[in-house]
């Protein structure tokens, strides 16, 4: 029971204790390390005054001068002491406290007799009392000024000894010399005991502050995640992604990352056609700032998504113009932003059955295409500016993923590789864009071997993030099968018999309807009979199959205007345009068919073009 109530006291007095220190040298939610470091340095610096003062009345020499001026310092000591508990008169106390110090260390200098050593031992505290106070910019100032001082002390004491009083007998030079050592063993214990409190409690501050900035990091990381990542189950279009991001944290014991940096893939379905639609986005920044770029595009990737999914007019667009579609809703969120956050985007559309490939390209690093061992770029141009800093029509580029390719796409984060220090220290970026080539070759193209190959032979200074596409197809035409069935067709189409070529080019189409050799016959066979509306129908479906041939997606738009199928007939042409904008005929065909639509502000537009084209082909 007295252990006990023992136990009760010395916890009782600990509190206390913690209490009155806590009181004394200011509580850490009021005061940063340089106050308390302060308050410490002029308590230490009263506590050695007093006992200075309480020594005077005892020891030999007594002068009513000196013990003025010292109490005049141990008051101005205690003022400065609690002035110092308010941060906004921090600024305003250190000329006075660097004038009280350097005042009281002269004050003791005299009446010390000189001694060297004791001038040492307290010239040493207030030096580092000023240093603090000054800071690391002109803390030599203090440094200096001390110095030259002691030696000016020991000078002045050999020209003018009459200027310092000087004790009698051998025992006042030893109560002198006891007394300002114990002055400073006061002043020095002090400061180091304020200084390690200071530490500890800046250490703390510094792990409270990481651990609630971690909670942050770890919370808007779940946020982020479900909005990355391959939705796609697909039999012929495969995806694989890579992402590291250059910043990891830890939160509770687990390792987790954050960044800018995202790969998502989705499947839609355009005008009856299933697609895999994929996008490689870098936003601006890294961590916090970088995540906020991919929380709004992944949100905006998946409500667009979404409203393909429901809505019936965006699932009746063509790639080109659902892609153009995209890209302008993205757009218009991130100028929202006002310039404070932009994102460099890859975002395309692989046609499920046939491997054919759209993107755009806002100013994302080129996309890099491996086959049988070789790496080469796509294209080696950005066609757009970045989300947010759009200004002109975006470029669709296209290509044909053969089986046994693999198109990579990567972020800038593949290329941007600290590979050493030059002779003066300073870090060496890599700077050729053309180096991730030979790394891809190097890896097989696997993006896993190529992201850690990356890590190997450089440093990471940016998010990185790699998306690599594969076409496996699951149909494929039989060439004899294809001559049998298409060869009596031809032979009745060359004797010009086509309503019986018609009626054997239908039949094979249903059993063979991914075939565009049927279309692009049927095509032919519709447009000789004059059914516009058939002809346009068939040359669509062949352009969907072969989506590579411009020229049938134009014939295309020619018979939907023969059959005044206007809207149908712009679609097509617009397919032409955003793939070749410079194609004058095609712009004149819009031009005529947004006339007919009644929409004279778009023909316009298309005109103005047609004169900025004609005249730059005059100035070249």
């Amino acid at each position: 029971m007295l252990g006990a109530n023992g136990r009760s006291i010395i916890r009782k007095l600990k509190k206390i204790l913690s209490e009155f220190v806590s009181s004394v040298l200011g509580s850490t939610d009021r005061f940063v390390m340089r106050h308390r470091i302060l308050n410490g340095t002029l308590l230490a610096g009263i506590v050695a005054m007093g006992v200075g003062l309480s020594s005077e009345f005892f020891r030999e020499g007594f002068e009513m001068g000196g013990l003025i001026a010292l109490w005049m310092a141990f008051g101005f000591a205690c003022v400065f002491y609690y002035l110092a508990r308010f941060r906004h008169l921090f600024q305003i106390l250190i000329l006075p406290t660097f004038i009280i110090s350097s005042l009281t260390a002269f004050l003791q200098i005299k009446y010390s007799g000189g001694i060297v050593s004791a001038n040492v031992m307290l010239l040493a505290p207030i030096l580092v009392l000023n240093m603090l106070i000054l800071g690391n910019k002109y803390d030599w100032i203090a440094i200096v000024f001390f110095v030259c001082a002691l030696f000016v002390v020991n000078y002045v004491q050999n020209i003018h000894p009459e200027w310092f009083y000087d004790y009698s007998s051998e025992k006042a030079r030893s109560e002198d010399f006891l007394i300002t050592g114990v002055s400073i063993l006061f002043l020095l214990g002090l400061m180091l005991r304020t200084l390690n409190r200071s530490y500890e409690d800046a250490i703390g501050e510094v792990s409270r502050l990481k651990y609630q900035q971690d909670g942050d990091y770890y919370l808007t990381s779940l946020l982020t995640r479900p909005l990355s990542g391959i939705r796609i189950r697909s039999k012929s279009v495969l995806f694989q992604t890579y992402i590291k991001q250059k910043k990891s944290f830890q939160f509770k014991n687990r390792e987790y990352e954050l960044g800018g940096d995202i790969c998502v893939a989705d499947q839609i379905v355009l005008r009856g056609r299933s697609y895999c639609v994929f996008a490689n986005g870098d936003a601006m920044g890294k961590s916090m700032q970088g995540a906020g770029g991919v929380l709004v595009f992944g949100t905006a990737f998946r409500a667009l998504i979404e409203r393909t999914h429901r809505e019936g007019i965006l699932s009746g667009y063509f790639p080109e113009r659902w892609l153009h579609t995209a890209l302008n809703d993205f757009n218009d969120i991130f100028e929202g932003f006002d310039g404070s956050m932009s994102m460099s985007l890859l975002l395309g559309l692989v046609d499920e059955e046939n491997g054919f490939l759209y993107y755009i390209n806002a100013e994302h690093p080129f996309p890099i295409r491996f086959r049988e061992g070789k790496a080469s770029f796509l294209s080696e141009k950005a066609t757009n500016f970045k989300l947010g800093m759009q200004k002109d029509k975006a470029l669709i580029e296209t290509c044909w993923i053969r089986p046994g390719d693999t198109i990579i796409i990567g972020s800038d984060g593949r290329d941007d590789l600290s590979i050493g220090f030059d002779s003066k220290s300073n870090r060496v970026i890599n700077m050729d864009h053309t180096s991730i080539l030979t790394q891809v070759e190097e890896s097989d193209g696997d993006i896993e071997k190529l992201g850690l190959r990356l890590q190997n032979i450089g440093e990471l200074t940016d998010d990185l993030s790699l998306l690599s596409i594969r076409f496996q197809p699951q149909t494929t035409i039989d060439i004899k099968t294809r001559e049998s069935g298409l060869e009596e067709p031809i032979r009745l189409i060359q004797r010009n018999n086509f309503p019986e070529a018609l009626n054997l080019l239908k039949n094979y189409a249903d059993s063979y309807a991914y075939d565009p050799a049927v279309w692009k016959l049927l095509y032919r066979v519709y447009r000789k009979l004059e059914k516009p509306i058939e002809a346009g129908k068939a040359a669509e479906i062949f352009s969907n199959n072969h989506p590579s041939g411009l020229q049938m997606i134009l014939e295309g738009a020619i018979q939907y205007a023969k059959a005044s199928l206007i809207d149908e007939a712009i679609d097509m042409a617009e397919r032409i345009y955003s793939r070749k904008p410079d194609v004058i005929p095609v712009i004149k065909i819009l031009v005529r068919l947004y006339k007919k639509s009644n929409r004279p502000e778009r023909a316009s537009e298309y005109e103005e073009e047609i004169h900025r084209l004609e005249n730059d082909s005059l100035d070249s």
